[in-house]
């Protein structure tokens, strides 16, 4: 598995806009448009990169937009990210200020992925501070 050291392998450049499916191995980085399904190892999302289409990869570091469902076994989504759809991952970490919307399935146990409990979301995450 690869992890966040690891050297990024592939980049899509912010004024690119690629239509279709994308299947990568290794780390990329996307600071573009996808229109299609996307599947790969480690897969980092800038603040300027959109998809519209479903990710599926073992890692997903998310700072741009996500209009789609996500299966990941670790997702990050960073205070500017966007995510609207269904999110499955094994474990999930979420920045105040990241908006989440719709079906979050997470589990911190293999064995419970497929049996986690849902929480539909609408609204965005906040910062605790707020709440206080």
């Amino acid at each position: 598995m690869k992890n966040e050291k690891d050297p990024i392998a592939s980049v899509l450049a912010k004024e690119m806009v690629i239509t279709g499916e994308i299947s990568f191995k290794g780390k990329a980085r996307f600071d573009g448009t996808v229109q299609g399904d996307i599947s790969g190892e480690y897969l980092i999302l800038s603040d300027t990169a959109q998809v519209t289409g479903n990710v599926t990869v073992t890692t997903l570091v998310c700072h741009g937009k996500v209009e789609g469902n996500v299966m990941a076994e670790v997702v990050t989504a960073h205070a500017t990210s966007e995510i609207h759809g269904i999110l499955k991952s094994q474990n999930l970490t979420v920045e105040s200020g990241a908006s989440l919307e719709g079906e979050i399935h997470s589990s911190s146990r293999k064995q419970d992925a497929g049996n986690s409990q849902s929480q539909k979301t609408t609204n965005e995450a906040k910062d605790s501070a707020d709440k206080k």
